[in-house]
């Protein structure tokens, strides 16, 4: 089960998100003080510790190999692979189904 929420673009003004009239997960239009949420979220990299290594390749060969990877990338991209920031306005309906999918971790 996913949640599809729209690509982010970029970093908001927190308030360029709070005049937001619509859910950016449905689309739903808000109506003057209906309830509404602020979802915020960072996709930050994890290392496990662990590096994978290869007796038939050294360091300087992996570190080649990665930077060559990355040369068609830009700065954005490699940046994105990171660190990644989110902020959307959802309505209560989408806010439960978030809410639910993104805890259903810690009921396992």
């Amino acid at each position: 089960m996913g949640i599809a929420i729209p690509e982010a673009k970029g970093d908001h003004h927190p308030q360029e998100i709070i005049m937001k009239n619509r859910c950016a997960r449905c689309g739903k239009r808000f109506k003057k003080g209906a309830p509404s949420y602020r979802l915020k979220a960072e996709l930050i990299s994890h290392f496990d510790g662990y590096l994978e290594y290869d007796d038939k390749r050294d360091l300087a060969d992996k570190i080649a190999m990665l930077n060559k990877e990355m040369e068609n990338m830009t700065e954005e991209d490699v940046a994105k692979q990171v660190y990644e920031k989110f902020e959307y306005i959802v309505c209560p309906v989408c806010r439960d189904e978030l809410a639910e999918f993104l805890n259903t971790e810690n009921s396992k």
